[in-house]
């Protein structure tokens, strides 16, 4: 670099020998010469070849940085200063002085140098063409005006020529680079369009786009590196919170990128293009538009990767090939949990459960391999359950969303269910539903028939304390996946669009993570549709229908319990896939739930059948009376008898207003006497 900056030096020494003094000279005499002449100049080689005879890399750049802009003197003069300012700083201060520019090195300063017989008014329209070959180049402060924009002195373009393709230091880390020799996972859910993409731009020149919308996490970037290593091109990838805030570009970070591109033949992935959600609709369109203006030039397609929600065609003029990443089908989502346990687990993860995890999970191949990079580290070797990989899924995709949903602790296993025959059966097919999915939608090819609807939606209605909530935990624990409850108190809205607001959240919240959704007391919401009197009534029957539409929609499970199935229009209960109807239990089950609270409590003379004949209680009030009277107990010499049992009943069934006598206690009215009476 020193040579072509001494080739500046000679040409700011001729055009100040004739303006400034001696000591001018002296101040500045490491940078200029008072006695330069134009025979040096001349016979100081300028061909790249010869410049650089002994840097082949450097000859080469130099050369094309010519070409690029055309020869032209003006533009030359301005890198040649540009290069002796980044050398010796007081280059600026001699441009101010020497020239009376109170900006430097500006562009009027390198026609100045390079044309000293000529005024710069008259150089005006060589300036300006000057400019515009060099202000990308050299970083001119885009808020100024042309003729007095300073450039930016920050030693890009002096470490490119000299071989260095690392990008702008002010770009790093978020800014990364794609090489095609780099190892890359292999595109389990969109190989064929990536090929069929690659082969379209190996087709096409001039400028184009290629959107890639999905989720995050979905494979977007993977698309683009695929589709870069195919048409064995460099991939800058530029995340847009890098270059952008709130939705609009930062003029500095954006031209450091489109100087990367000037300098280079890569390609470029704007990653992640989004504007606020509020602001979409009026700063989305001249966003696009800016930066296809600025990118066209260059001819080369640009990868942008964005959200769903986010539209670009109808925003630019250049062709743009929209590719949508759709989540992974069950047999994509177990190949790739194959993939990368055999890549990162020791053993090539044997025995790792791809296939239950993709029946009952929808996760994108970016949530995959970090929780495989978790597993990694806290348990490289197995065994691992399913149960266990579950809770770590839930870990990386709980990001504090879940504001209207509570977790529910799935304490009950399948045995602790005491159910009628049929009931059981029906939860056996909604566990079948869920754990063979892969088998019937994909194995069977009923997915492309059954686009809608394949939502596991169950109701389940029955007198309070007949096993609902219970049975809901019980799913969980089977399916090994986690139970949340929807907070109705905060779903449930008096202004009109609010509750269907808050329920898309809560869908949207819980789509992609295997949730099973809890809807307890759910006669708040689907309540029987009344006659469109006003207003009121019509958005409530929107209400309804709305749940109803985004259930349908939902790929996980879907509970909902009511005490009051009377309540609940007939039509809605037809869309759900099953309907457990509980009932209060018989005199049988009644004897088994007893047995079963009763089971490891020290206790003396308890007559179980006669507590399963003389009381109809549910399973929930049965669990409260043993639980009291073994309080009871435990205060009254440690053992449990019956007139702890008798006392607890008694209070549980006065809890309900029900007024009993001692007498309904049969020969244990005793008992409930000397307790009535304070004995």
């Amino acid at each position: 670099m020193k040579r072509l900056a001494a080739l500046g030096a000679f040409r700011l020494s001729l055009y100040l020998e004739p303006r400034v003094s001696d000591d001018f000279f002296r101040t500045y005499s490491k940078l200029i010469s008072p006695d330069v002449t134009e025979e040096e100049i001349e016979s100081y080689p300028t061909e790249p070849e010869e410049l650089f005879f002994d840097k082949p890399v450097t000859a080469a750049r130099w050369q094309g940085l010519l070409e690029r802009v055309g020869g032209d003197p003006i533009a030359v003069t301005a890198v040649q200063l540009y290069l002796l300012a980044l050398m010796e700083e007081r280059t600026v201060d001699l441009l101010r002085e020497g020239l009376g520019l109170a900006d430097g090195l500006t562009i009027e300063a390198a026609g100045r140098v390079a044309c000293r017989e000529e005024e710069s008014i008259d150089l005006a329209p060589r300036l300006r063409a000057a400019y515009d070959k060099v202000e990308l180049l050299l970083q001119a402060e885009p808020d100024r005006d042309w003729w007095k924009a300073p450039f930016r002195l920050d030693g890009r373009l002096a470490a490119w020529l000299a071989g260095d393709d690392t990008p702008d230091r002010a770009l790093m880390p978020a800014c990364t680079v794609f090489r095609p020799n780099e190892p890359l996972a292999s595109a389990v859910l969109t190989g064929g369009r990536i090929r069929q993409t690659a082969e379209t731009l190996a087709e096409r020149t001039g400028f184009s786009v290629v959107h890639i919308s999905g989720d995050p996490g979905s494979g977007r970037r993977h698309f683009a590196c695929h589709a870069a290593r195919d048409l064995g091109r460099e991939l800058l990838i530029v995340p847009f919170d890098a270059i952008a805030r709130d939705g609009a570009l930062l003029d500095g970070p954006w031209r450091r990128v489109l100087r990367e591109l000037l300098l280079s033949e890569r390609l470029l992935c704007l990653s992640d293009v989004d504007c606020p959600a509020e602001k979409r609709t009026g700063r989305l369109p001249p966003l696009l538009r800016r930066m296809e203006g600025d990118l066209t030039p260059f001819g080369r397609p640009v990868f942008m990767t964005t959200p769903q929600a986010v539209k670009v065609v109808p925003f630019l003029t250049a062709p743009v090939d929209a590719v949508q990443i759709p989540p992974p089908t069950i047999p994509q989502s177990a190949e790739l949990w194959r993939e990368l346990t055999t890549a990162l687990l020791p053993d090539g993860g044997e025995g790792f459960p791809a296939e239950g995890l993709a029946a009952k999970m929808t996760l994108t191949a970016g949530q995959m391999e970090r929780i495989v990079h978790l597993l990694r580290y806290r348990r490289p070797r197995g065994p691992w359950q399913e149960r266990d990989i579950f809770q770590l899924c839930y870990q990386v995709l709980d990001d504090g969303r879940y504001e209207n949903i509570r977790f529910v602790d799935s304490a009950y296993g399948w045995d602790d269910l005491r159910l009628e025959p049929p009931l059981k059966r029906t939860l056996e097919a909604v566990c079948a539903q869920v754990e063979h999915q892969g088998t019937v939608l994909d194995e069977w090819g009923l997915r492309r028939r059954y686009p809608y609807g394949r939502c596991v939606s169950v109701l389940m209605s029955g007198p309070p304390g007949t096993g609902k909530t219970m049975t809901a935990q019980v799913l969980a624990s089977r399916l090994g996946l986690e139970l949340y409850k929807v907070d109705l108190s905060q779903i449930v809205d008096k202004y009109i669009g609010e509750t269907e607001k808050r329920l898309r959240q809560v869908f949207d919240q819980a789509e992609k993570s295997g949730l099973i959704l809890f809807f307890d007391e759910a006669d708040a919401l689907l309540g029987k549709r009344s006659e469109v009197k006003d207003a009121k009534d019509k958005y409530a029957n929107t209400e309804v229908a709305y749940l109803l539409q985004r259930m349908e929609e939902y790929q996980g499970i879907v509970l909902m319990a009511t005490n009051q199935a009377g309540s609940i229009d007939a039509a809605f209960v037809r869309r759900f896939r099953y309907h457990l109807v509980f009932t209060l239990p018989d005199e049988d089950m009644r004897r088994s739930i007893w047995t079963d609270a009763l089971r490891g409590i020290p206790a003396a003379a308890l007559q179980i059948d006669y507590l399963a004949r003389q009381f109809q209680l549910s399973g929930a009030q049965i669990k409260n009376v043993v639980l009291n009277g073994a309080y009871r107990a435990a205060a009254d010499g440690g053992v449990l008898r019956m007139d702890h049992l008798v006392r607890a009943i008694f209070q549980e069934l006065q809890k309900e207003g029900k007024v009993l006598l001692a007498g309904d206690f049969g020969e244990y009215g005793a008992l409930l006497s000397d307790f009535l009476s304070g004995g």
